[in-house]
Parts: C-alpha cells; structure tokens; sequence
C-alpha cells in the first residue's frame, strides 16, 4: 500500500512539472513578450491633508523610465459595474463604496442627454481612443462618453487634459464639479498613474480591479468572525511589524518628501515574502477555524485571478509592449505568480529602474 501511495504521488509530481515544462517551452516559442511590472503601492487615500505631488515625481520617472505602452489601476471595469448593477443585492454595497453614487447618478444623466445605452457609451468611447490627438471639444465629447460608460478614471485623466484657459459650458457644473473632486483626492491613481499616462501621451488607464466576490463574502466573513475575533495570532499580527514597518516608511515619507523607501519596502522580495508568511499563513496555519479561514483565502484568489485575468485583457491590447500595473502591495505577489504562468509574459521589477542601477 505505501509504495502504491508513494508511486501516486510521484506521478502526481511528474504530472504537474511535465504540464510546466510544456507552458514554458511553448512560451519560449513567443515572438513577442510583454513586460508586466506590479507596481505595490500603499493606499494614498489613508493620508489626511493635501500630498505635495511634487515628491512622487522620483517614483513616476523610474516608471517613466521603464516607458509602459499601457498604464492599469486598481479600479473596477465598466463592464462589470453593469454586471453588478443587475446582480445580486450584494453588489450594490461594493457599487456605493467603490463606484460611487454620484458617479452612478451622473453616468444616468450622461446617457439620457446622450441617447446611449452604457454599453453604446463604452463602444464609442474605445472608438474615439483609437485617435492620438484631440481637439477640445473631441477631448469633452470623450469625456461625456466615458462618464457614461462608467470609465472614470478615463474620464479624470482627460478632464485633467482640457485646456483650463478656455471656457467650457459644455459639461454640467455637476460633473465639473465631481471630475474637479475626483482628480484632486489623495489616491495612487491621481498621483502616480494620472501623471505618468500625461507624461507618455497614453490617452486612457485601464482598470483592473474585481469585487465579483462580494456575493458570497458576507456570509464567509460572518462564519469566520468569531474566531477571528478570539485569535491570539491575529491580535498580535496587527501591532507585528508587518503592520508596523509601513506606517513608519509612511510616516517617514511624508515628513521628508522620499517616499522611494516605501516603495522599494513593498515592491521588496522580502515584503513580498511577508505577504504570505506572515500575513495569509494566519488564514491557513494558526488559530482560526479552518474552513471559513481556508474560504476566505478563496475569496482573496478569485479576487486576484480575476485581476490577473483582467490584465491579460490588457496585454491582448498591448502585445510586446510594456505594461504598468498599479496596486495594493498585498495583491503583488499573487498576480505576479499567476501571470508568471501566462504565455507570451515576462515579469520586470520596479527596482529594476532604480537609478543608481543606471
């Protein structure tokens, strides 16, 4: 029986490095690679009071000096706004907190004065971004379009575009109103990936992010709460340094204007490391009660798979170019794993660009 067992195993094994061995040999046969770098950032809406943009300009021109032909965020797709919009109840909880309702209002509006559907919005919109050039009024045109086709992002990056000097009556005060809020927050997407798309003449951002499993998140989180609740480990973890060491670099960084450090710390090896050893170890290893805990890690990997599969959207648009990817840090270490596996991908590294490498 045991050497039965044993020789299961084995081919077992032998199964899964011979169906390795085939993904890399067929992605050696690629003509052309596209390079995929996961920028780990912290969540710069945290910060209270105004940022000095001005510090994150060493951060942009090592991206900058990678010269990505794509720029991706963490922000949810258009598309699956409307799939949330006619899903479950549970979405719409995600929808307020991460989309927003005034950006759900406006995008109705834009639609009835428009006479488009979103999915009408969304066609046009990837219709007039095929043009390099816009004049002011195409630029307010496409900004309509990506309002309501619930491109935001898109949205800012053109509003923050517009020539200031001449008068625009075009566009609702509401919607002034809510683009001027939008691109003056506290958040990675207007500091670091508004500036660098400005700088590279790239005319949209595309979001990545994915909350498709929110359905089933509330009933998970309730069964694991209570030994969440009484674990030693997790009320340990959150004064660990994991915790700790970022909020100093943070800390660090905005009383001297170098936020490099941070983000070399989460863009790290050795962060990245942390991610898993420290941080999902709790869910798999210590003290929670383990189907709800091993349920949660599930939830974690659909969110990141779909990500994953999000930026492959990406590199089919992009084939042999160079992608940046902007993120939670935490998220890091597993897209990289999952993309490292995808045909025609080559993971670069944000320190890579340092400049003293050089």
């Amino acid at each position: 029986m045991c050497r039965f067992l044993a020789l299961i195993i084995c081919l077992s094994i032998s199964h899964n490095i011979f169906a390795k061995q085939h993904i890399q040999s067929l992605n050696a046969k690629a003509k052309h690679k596209t390079e995929v770098m996961i920028l780990g950032s912290t969540h710069l809406n945290t910060i209270k009071g105004e940022l000095n943009r001005e510090e994150f300009v060493p951060v942009i021109q090592m991206l900058e000096t990678f010269n990505p032909t794509a720029v991706a965020i963490e922000s949810l797709r258009a598309e699956d706004i409307i799939t949330m919009l006619n899903g479950s109840e549970e979405y719409q909880e995600v929808l307020s907190q991460f989309v927003g309702d005034t950006l759900l209002s406006l995008a109705g509006k834009e639609q009835k004065a428009l006479g488009v559907s979103a999915h009408d919005a969304i066609n046009k919109m990837n219709k007039l971004l095929t043009k390099n050039q816009f004049s002011q009024q195409k630029r307010i045109e496409l900004i309509k379009l990506a309002i309501a086709g619930y491109n935001r992002d898109t949205a800012a990056l053109h509003w923050s575009l517009l020539d200031a000097n001449i008068p625009n009556d075009s566009l609702s005060k509401e919607l002034q109103a809510f683009l001027h809020k939008q691109t003056n927050r506290n958040n990675e997407i207007n500091v670091i990936a508004v500036e660098l798309a400005e700088r590279l003449n790239l005319n949209r951002l595309y979001p990545i992010d994915d909350h498709l499993d929110k359905d089933m998140y509330g009933n998970i989180v309730s069964e694991l709460m209570p030994s969440y609740q009484e674990s030693t480990f997790w009320a340990e973890f959150h004064s660990s340094e994991y915790i700790t060491k970022p909020e100093k670099l943070k800390s660090q960084a905005l009383e001297t204007g170098d936020w490099l450090p941070l983000f070399y710390w989460f863009n790290s090896e050795e962060y990245q490391s942390d991610v898993i050893n420290k941080e999902w170890l709790g869910f798999v290893d210590k003290d929670l009660e383990p189907k709800s805990a091993l349920a949660r890690v599930a939830l974690w990997e659909i969110r990141n798979l779909n990500m994953a599969s999000n930026i492959m959207r990406v590199v089919a648009d992009h084939v042999g170019g160079r992608l940046v990817i902007i993120i939670g840090a935490n998220h890091k270490v597993f897209l990289e794993q999952y993309l490292s596996n995808m045909v025609g991908v080559n993971i670069v590294q944000f320190e890579d660009y340092a400049p003293m490498r050089h």
